[in-house]
């Protein structure tokens, strides 16, 4: 595992330096440091000046929250909740060579040994899982090499934390709308939604292409699919000692149209989640849920938009939401009876 770390961004803690760190507990706020080696590696300080490390960006997936970014001499930075960039500064020279003592390093794959490193501080999910933090390397002569690959032994394998410990849920959980189309943004359609489609009778290259997926493989590319309202927003979930309460802003509505918004199990990447309910086993609506609505005495009203295409919501119940609690979505109102993406899903926020 330490040889392979010559060869791939690693995600490491004070406790580990591989492919996978061991446990950090959940829902706490940690240090991480990435590696971008130079591949290959450079045979004189002439190639490593024609091909080094111009930009690194990391994502992170729902139910981590980045805190900051740490910018050096040689890299500024900037980060959102979910993605954190370093860009190298103009007049940059220092170019990761690895020395001892003056004398540059040779990697055991291939020239001088080249590689620069890069401090995230982020706050973990509440759900105890392995995860992959995807890195997207650029180079200055325009070279890209996307570290996205789940199989550790991959050429390009995406650098991985896993959390421990019991599941734990925030307090306070914040989100942002985002369409359909950014949501799938090109990634592989989940099984999921495959599953759905052959149930639903829709071909699955279609139905995927709803949510933004890429179609299955083997399947030809559908239609385009016709883009939907530019959902955009915030999503707000409070936990209280005895209630929970959920607060929502969304724009890009359609003008007194009236849609629907419920909190999901799961997370967005998941479009066919489930509404969460207090009891499993209990009512699909409030009070055993949380549909938040823009008229107080009555849960079920929905959200309707105003002239500007903005609406807002609240819901309420007195029962404290598990973790599981991490998303809202918001629906098209029904339409077509005989459209089996009538009612569909158009946006979505994840609560971290």
């Amino acid at each position: 595992m330490i040889g392979a770390a010559f060869a791939t961004l690693v995600a490491i803690t004070t406790q580990a330096s591989a492919h996978v760190t061991v446990g950090v507990p959940t829902l706490q706020v940690i240090d991480v440091t990435y590696r971008a080696p130079v591949e290959p590696g450079p045979n004189s300080l002439e190639e490593l000046a024609a091909h080094h490390t111009e930009k690194v960006t990391v994502s992170y997936p729902a139910g981590f929250k980045v805190e900051g970014c740490t910018e050096t001499a040689d890299f500024s930075c900037a980060f959102t909740v979910d993605e954190v960039t370093w860009t190298r500064r103009p007049g940059s020279t220092n170019f990761g060579l690895q020395t001892i003592k003056g004398v540059p390093v040779t990697s055991p794959f291939g020239g001088f040994s080249a590689a620069e490193f890069f401090d995230a501080t982020v706050r973990t999910p509440g759900i105890g899982a392995t995860y992959l933090t995807p890195a997207l390397q650029i180079y200055n002569d325009g070279a890209e090499v996307f570290w996205n690959e789940a199989d550790t032994a991959a050429p390009h394998p995406a650098p991985q934390l896993r959390v421990n410990g019991p599941d734990r849920a925030p307090a306070v959980a914040t989100g942002f709308f985002r369409p359909l189309a950014e949501l799938g943004a090109g990634t592989p359609c989940p099984q999921s939604v495959i599953d759905e489609a052959i149930e639903l009778g829709i071909d699955p290259a279609v139905h995927c292409g709803h949510f933004g997926f890429d179609p299955p493989a083997g399947s030809p590319p559908p239609p385009p699919a016709e883009p939907g309202p530019e959902v955009r927003g915030t999503a707000q979930l409070v936990r209280s000692e005895t209630q929970t309460l959920v607060e929502v802003l969304v724009t890009g509505l359609e003008p007194g149209v009236t849609y629907s918004a419920h909190v999901h199990e799961g997370t967005c990447t998941d479009p066919t989640s489930a509404h969460y309910r207090d009891d499993p086993a209990g009512l699909d609506a409030p009070p055993n849920e949380l549909w938040p609505s823009d008229d107080p005495s009555d849960p079920t009203a929905g959200l309707t938009a105003e002239e500007n295409g903005v609406a807002t919501g609240f819901a309420v119940a007195d029962w404290v939401a598990r973790p599981t609690a991490r998303a809202v979505w918001i629906h098209d109102p029904p339409a077509d009876p005989n459209d089996p993406h009538a009612h569909a899903r158009i946006g979505c926020a994840d609560l971290v």
